[in-house]
């Protein structure tokens, strides 16, 4: 697979590299890694780092940051046509695109356009690619280290160091989860740290609290249960929400109080090792659209089968998934039901 990417490379003019929406750090860091790489190592290509929305933390810290479009992703393909199409951290093109993945399929389709997948998910309605890479890395950013720079003998750019780091300590929660191949993990992140990266430094310029994300993180607090079915659960009430956007409070606070809670309480509440955690969405054209992060404990719950009923997917310990509900409560239910359905 890899001689097959290095083909495609050398092949194509015009390069589109993209991940997916409501991206993470890891999502950025793999999207800046392998743009930033493919631009330093073929100065005659046209290579184009796009993501259709901005991620809720502060990450322009990182180099080549400013680089990235911010944009409809299906508009974006259309007008630079090009040879290759490279998603990064995502299986399937609804994952990149939030109203035009189909449309984006075809036009891919029509195109005859190379396409590649990076992932370390759960292999998932995976879209069929010329190019599958998936090694199970707790990162998409140590896939396309491995990839480009030990693999391929790719150069490395300026920056490669931080945002691989970055990528890494984000998705594993500062090496939190459990990690099959922590040897490959720990040696990459001994380089980078060798290198002049610093967990501490990277984690001080991105991990900044403010008032409002303490609002979230209050309300999700006063509705979390415990289910006495071996998990917990919370969820941001509709009116909660709703107030915020009336009083035009920063949604990216509200992402983030949302992600401080299923990160650090779901797998902690009392006895139980794992979780969910409900919000309604807030972006454009989402009404009735209702956002559920599973959190589980290595071994205690694969929440991505439940996930992937809702028709999400991700890890076994982290998932996530989007409902329609008439309300909050309702999606809720409709979890507890995907989680009846699975233990059945």
């Amino acid at each position: 697979m890899e001689k097959q990417f290095l083909d495609f490379l050398d092949k194509s003019q015009k390069i589109l590299v993209t991940s997916h929406i409501s991206p993470d750090p890891d999502a950025v860091c793999s999207t800046l890694l392998l743009g930033e790489t493919l631009a330093h190592n073929f100065p005659d290509k046209e290579v184009k780092m796009v993501l259709e929305e901005k991620p809720a933390r502060r990450l322009d810290f990182l180099d080549g940051y400013q680089g990235i479009e911010f944009q409809p992703i299906f508009g974006v393909f259309k007008g630079f046509e090009p040879d290759l199409f490279v998603l990064l951290d995502a299986p399937n093109y609804e994952r990149c695109s939030r109203n035009d993945g189909d449309l984006l399929r075809r036009l891919i389709d029509d195109q005859k356009t190379s396409t590649t997948i990076i992932d370390h998910h759960e292999e998932y309605d995976r879209d069929e690619v010329d190019v599958y890479i998936n090694n199970r890395r707790p990162a998409t950013a140590q896939e396309v280290y491995e990839l480009v720079f030990e693999k391929l003998e790719l150069k490395k750019p300026d920056g490669y160091a931080p945002t691989t780091l970055l990528g890494i300590i984000s998705d594993t929660a500062r090496h939190k989860f459990d990690n099959p191949v922590h040897r490959e993990t720990y040696r990459i992140v001994s380089d980078l740290l060798d290198a002049g990266a610093s967990i501490e430094e990277l984690e001080t310029k991105m991990d900044r609290y403010d008032s409002y994300q303490l609002e979230v993180l209050n309300n999700l607090i006063g509705h979390t249960t415990d289910s006495g079915q071996g998990y917990t659960y919370s969820y941001i009430d509709d009116d909660f929400t709703e107030n915020w956007l009336k009083d035009g409070k920063p949604v990216d606070s509200f992402k983030l109080g949302f992600e401080e809670f299923t990160n650090n309480y779901l797998r902690n509440f009392k006895q139980n090792l794992w979780g969910f955690a409900v919000y309604k969405e807030m972006v454009a054209g989402a009404d009735g659209l209702y956002g559920v992060s599973f959190r589980s404990v290595s071994g205690a719950q694969d929440v991505s089968k439940i996930a992937y009923r809702l028709g999400g997917g991700g890890h076994k310990p982290a998932a996530g998934a989007k409902v329609e509900a008439a309300s909050v409560e309702e999606a809720v239910e409709l979890t507890k039901k995907a989680i009846a359905d699975i233990a059945s």
